[in-house]
């Protein structure tokens, strides 16, 4: 297992990670007509802009990308970063990739939000170990017609 910055080459097996995550994790939650028309076309364009900025770590098991995680500037007011997403493959799943890329990502940063879907309970937790608390902050969005509350958990104090 390796855990290393992006390269924009990186951004189509990054955006095929990101639709096999949403299709598997979120199936149940998401409705499936959303989760099924996922594009990875659609995720590579995206992620060939977004990882030149910086901030994108890639985990690879065997040489292959098999999870991903980006963090940035906060679009919260009074946040100063946030982790903007962080997925592994499911047979990736209960292996130590996600702590790794985290840690990665992460790094000293003393003050970092996230959101998470309040119905995501694995993911919650994980946040949870890392050391995120909900903060009491909700909001509502909707996907495909369903209304999926989401949580917004605060990362104060260096991670680890």
């Amino acid at each position: 297992m390796t855990v290393r910055l992006a390269e924009v080459s990186d951004a189509p097996a990054v955006a095929s990670v990101h639709v096999q995550t949403w299709q598997s994790a979120y199936r149940g939650l998401v409705p499936d007509s959303v989760l099924d028309e996922l594009s990875v076309q659609e995720r590579e364009s995206m992620w060939e802009r977004g990882i030149p900025r910086g901030g994108v770590w890639v985990g690879l098991v065997d040489d292959a990308v098999a999870g991903f995680c980006a963090v940035g500037p906060s679009s919260e007011p009074d946040a100063a970063f946030q982790l903007y997403a962080l997925y592994v493959l499911p047979s990736a799943w209960g292996t130590p990739l996600g702590y790794e890329l985290a840690r990665a990502a992460l790094g000293a940063e003393q003050d970092m939000v996230l959101w998470v879907f309040d119905e995501n309970p694995r993911a919650r937790r994980f946040y949870e170990r890392l050391g995120f608390r909900a903060d009491g902050t909700v909001k509502t969005e909707t996907i495909g017609g369903a209304e999926l509350k989401e949580i917004r958990y605060r990362l104060t104090g260096v991670a680890g």
